[in-house]
């Protein structure tokens, strides 16, 4: 076969895979591989490079792909349905080959990467700012918080296997000094007849009770179970870790009164009850655990059990009856529709894949999980003999069933691993639920919506740069064309830009129509029209604007005329919008400005007045500050709700911006301090001080890094006796947190409370999370912190992103 074919045969099979991006970092190919075949899945091979936790299924044809497609997504694995996707081409899980000299000349080469490259000229503005626009606002709401509990399960995993390591190094290090010890008593038996001495005493550095570790190392509560298990009994909720431990308690967590059904949705555990209506327990960091009202089942017939089913609850009925939850998740309409039928079934339960449906005493009967199951069930009987059951849910590989007096896991073929006899607590009650849930590292709220959906952004970056069809344009990015030019489209069709900014936007495209001033190209560095920056005030509804100039190859005059420009078309009383400020940056870098880079007043006001909870805000053009005022209302009242500080409190707000958080949570605490890098932006924030008149409250313009050790460590002085508690609140950017920043926190014991919002929840938050709640090191010091609430935030709209405030408390010493 010649190359040209092989590269035909390449293109094809990159055509007829699927992505599984949940497939798990340490799994390899064999695993899926095996798992297939025991479900019928025709396919090629599987793919998968270790340490990536995504994986491909390669098929033989596209028919085949198709075929398989359903029965994928069906497959529960891991603990965890599999998450399949299409397969975007021309992607490999290979590391890029390096170009060798002698492969073809430079015009064959582009030509080649032409035929790769996505031509970005082609996407749509709208798919790119705002790609879930066409997706309904609740669905997305359920994307959210269904991809921050992943974010907290990766929490667990991840944190758990740091503490694995450290295990690994205490044993080690254990075994080395065992080892020597050995080494030491066989050198002093034998020159026990030269020395002359009935003992030699070993030396106390390397002495090892055999009957104890040197050290005890102990991996915290919260990191000990894989998931829980719960159990209504007597009428009390009741939960313990996943494991088959004979020795392990049920522990009390609420009153269960009137509940008959319980199922793990989404990030809430979720009861029927006696009234047939739904409910979610709510956490409450102050008030403990409380039942709250969802919808109401399905009319005519009471809940027995429940299921979740990809984001979907299902209920099975006391007539056998199993309906479905129209809609998305707990925010559907209520609605139920009818899936299926088992007549006798109370109970339901999900399995590798399947829908088990079952009573105490009769067959049980199960549905495959396909990709039409969520539209009918169609139930067959299940010939293999189980134990009888009050209650089934599934962890990994076996099934867990509530027995009368023990809970057994059971393999598929009707095997009883093990049987863990019910402790005094529920031995003999009246079970009326029984459920389990994945191992979040603390309890979360459900999702908090934006108040606002359309138009919320506050500011928004405009790119100068060439449309389509090569004719200058200011708009949002879509990306690098053709010679290292910018294509850019207009906002016209962006829902979350307000009308004022679009039309900002189209009075700046008439100028570029108009004027013989260049748009800059990346590619020459020639040019003038860069960046164009509108901040907008909702409350007060002032305009800023800031327009980004290259200035080289331009006289003094010449960069006058473009002020001047800027300044007249802008401010023309014909416009339909109102500017209060205006600024010019001249900057001929070729990365990003700083936030520190020097910007021209030259037109109105300098500052931007906002209201955020009844206090006034001044905001310079780059200082930080959240792009959606509505929301970030509701993000700060939840900040101060769980930062819980009061009058002896001595609260940071790192990477304070404009002082906002700390200012709205200034009330009632003992001292403020904020701590940021941005001068215009600690500027801004000892203005917003004075005008809220708030006196307890002083900023420090520094990196976090450089000053928190000395901060956290520096003695207080009489005025601040009283102040014996220590919160910090962190909002850090993208990035994270700076690692020293964290081991200050980490090292100081007043810090008793960590509040840390993130905007890449995903990322940094993990890994950030990892370094305050995992195992000391030479580097990291300090008692650690666990995690205790979580509460979702969307800040972001019609996009994927998603702000969470997760707390951290100081874990107390035994």
């Amino acid at each position: 076969m010649d190359s040209k074919d092989e590269g035909n045969d390449a293109r094809q099979e990159e055509e007829v895979k699927v992505i599984v991006m949940n497939y798990g970092k340490w799994k390899d190919s064999k695993a899926l591989s095996e798992l297939l075949r025991q479900k019928g899945v025709s396919f090629l091979k599987v793919q998968k490079a270790r340490q990536l936790s995504f994986g491909f299924v390669h098929f033989r044809s596209k028919e085949e792909r198709a075929e398989a497609f359903p029965k994928l997504q069906g497959i529960e694995w891991n603990g965890e349905t599999l998450e399949v996707k299409d397969a975007l081409p021309k992607k490999s899980m290979k590391p890029m080959r390096k170009r060798n000299k002698r492969e073809p000349d430079e015009k064959q080469q582009e030509g080649q990467q032409e035929e790769q490259q996505e031509d970005v000229s082609q996407r749509d503005v709208r798919d790119v700012v705002t790609p879930w626009a066409s997706v309904p606002y609740d669905e997305q709401l359920e994307r959210k918080e269904a991809e921050m509990k992943k974010v907290l399960i990766k929490i667990v995993r991840q944190t758990r296997k740091e503490f694995g390591k450290k295990e690994k190094r205490v044993a080690q290090d254990q075994r080395n000094i065992a080892k020597k010890k050995r080494k030491l008593e066989k050198e002093q038996e034998e020159n026990a007849e030269q020395v002359k001495q009935e003992k030699v005493e070993k030396p106390a550095e390397v002495y090892v009770d055999d009957a104890k570790p040197q050290y005890a190392f102990k991996i915290p509560k919260w990191l000990n179970s894989h998931g829980s298990l719960f159990v209504v009994a007597n009428n009390v909720l009741y939960s313990r870790a996943h494991e088959a431990d004979t020795g392990m308690p049920w522990t009390r967590v609420a009153d269960a009164t009137d509940v008959v059904a319980i199922v793990s949705f989404g990030s809430d555990l979720v009861a029927a009850k006696t009234d047939n209506v739904i409910y979610a327990l709510k956490p409450d960091l102050n008030e403990g655990l409380s039942w709250e009202k969802i919808c109401s089942g399905p009319e005519g017939s009471q809940i027995t059990s429940f299921a979740s089913l990809r984001g979907t609850l299902l209920s099975c009925t006391s007539d056998g009856k199993i309906y479905k939850q129209e809609g998305t998740g707990r925010f559907a309409s209520g609605e139920w529709k009818l899936l299926g039928e088992v007549p006798g079934a109370t109970i339901i339960g999900l399995h590798n894949g399947y829908l088990y449906a079952l009573n105490a005493t009769a067959p049980w009967s199960r549905a495959p999980l396909d990709g039409t199951a969520l539209e009918a069930l169609k139930f067959e009987t299940f010939d293999v003999a189980m134990p009888q059951s009050l209650g089934i849910t599934s962890h990994n590989t076996l099934f867990i069933l509530l027995a009368p007096e023990a809970l057994q896991f059971v393999q598929q073929d009707g095997t009883v691993k093990a049987s863990v006899a019910l402790t005094e607590e529920i031995k003999g009650a009246t079970f009326t639920g029984f459920a389990s849930h994945n191992g979040l590292c603390c309890p979360m709220d459900s999702i908090h919506a934006s108040p606002v959906t359309e138009g919320y952004r506050n500011k928004c970056e405009f790119s100068f740069g060439f449309d389509n069809e090569d004719k200058p344009c200011v708009g949002f990015r879509l990306g690098l064309f053709r010679e290292g030019s910018v294509v850019v489209s207009k906002p016209d069709e962006c829902i979350n830009v307000s009308q004022e900014m679009k039309e900002v936007c189209a009075v700046m495209q008439n100028i570029l129509e108009t004027s013989d001033v260049p748009v800059y190209n990346v590619n020459t560095k020639s040019g003038v029209w860069r960046v164009l920056t509108v901040r907008q005030s909702v409350s007060t509804g002032e305009l800023m604007v800031m327009v980004q100039v290259n200035p080289a190859t331009k006289t003094s005059e010449e960069r006058a005329a473009v002020k001047d420009l800027v300044v007249k078309r802008l401010t023309d009383e014909s416009n339909s919008f109102k500017i209060t400020s205006i600024y010019v940056q001249e900057y001929d870098g070729l990365s990003a400005p700083s936030d520190n880079d020097p910007v021209e007043h030259v037109f109105g006001k300098t500052k931007l007045e906002e209201h955020l909870l009844g206090m006034r805000f001044s905001v310079s053009p780059n200082a930080f500050f959240q792009v959606n005022t509505r929301g970030a209302e509701k993000l700060y009242s939840l900040v101060k709700q769980y930062a819980n500080a009061d009058e002896h409190t001595l609260l940071y707000d790192v990477c304070c911006g404009t002082g906002t958080i700390g200012i709205c949570a200034s009330k009632g605490v003992g001292k403020v301090v904020g701590i940021e890098i941005c001068k215009p932006a600690t500027d801004d924030a000892e203005v917003n001080a004075v005008l809220n008149d708030v006196k307890n409250v002083s900023f420090v313009n520094s990196k976090a890094e450089d000053v928190m050790k000395g901060l956290l460590q520096k003695k207080r002085d009489e005025s601040e006796k009283h102040l014996n508690r220590v919160v910090a609140i962190v909002d850090p950017p993208r990035a994270g947190l700076h690692h020293q920043v964290l081991r200050a926190l980490r090292a100081c014991p007043p810090v008793e409370r960590i509040v840390y919002v993130s905007c890449n929840p995903t990322n940094s938050l993990v890994r950030d999370a990892v370094t305050l709640c995992g195992p000391s090191t030479k580097s990291i010091q300090g008692q650690a912190f666990e995690p205790v609430h979580a509460v979702p935030v969307d800040m972001f709209p019609h996009t994927p992103h998603c702000e969470m405030i997760i707390v951290f408390d100081r874990v107390k010493t035994e």
